[in-house]
């Protein structure tokens, strides 16, 4: 997985950038994993998943994450429903025509990566 982690200066803090095809990730680590608890929380998932097979998953805010044996699978939720009188709008007549949906993007990738990725992190954050 390609990835880079770089100082946001409008946030003023450390961030990971990823490609379109990981960004649910980067933005869930960027975001939530920021403390040496939730660190060691999804490294220990990550091993737990590697040697035992065991499934863990984490709710943050609108990321759902589960890490398996197959990997880590990153869901952001997407609100739509707020915006959703204005869509049917720009279709005026057209009122069942387009439906909102909150299922937002997904990104996946391997426990190795997911591993390499969460120590990198930690080494930039220390």
């Amino acid at each position: 997985m390609d990835y880079e982690i770089a100082f946001d200066q409008e946030e003023s803090n450390y961030r990971i950038f990823t490609g379109y095809e990981f960004a649910a990730i980067g933005e869930w680590v960027s975001e939530y994993v920021r403390e040496l608890e939730m660190i060691q929380r999804v490294l220990m998932a990550a091993r737990l998943a590697e040697t035992e097979k065991e499934t863990t998953e984490f709710s943050h805010g609108p990321f759902r994450v589960v890490i398996s044996e197959e990997g880590v699978n990153v869901a952001r939720q997407v609100d739509l429903n707020v915006a959703e009188e204005e869509i049917k709008a720009m279709f005026d007549s057209q009122n069942s025509f387009y439906q909102t949906s909150t299922d937002g993007i997904q990104a996946e990738c391997g426990l190795e990566d997911l591993v390499e990725m969460i120590e990198n992190w930690h080494d930039v954050l220390q």
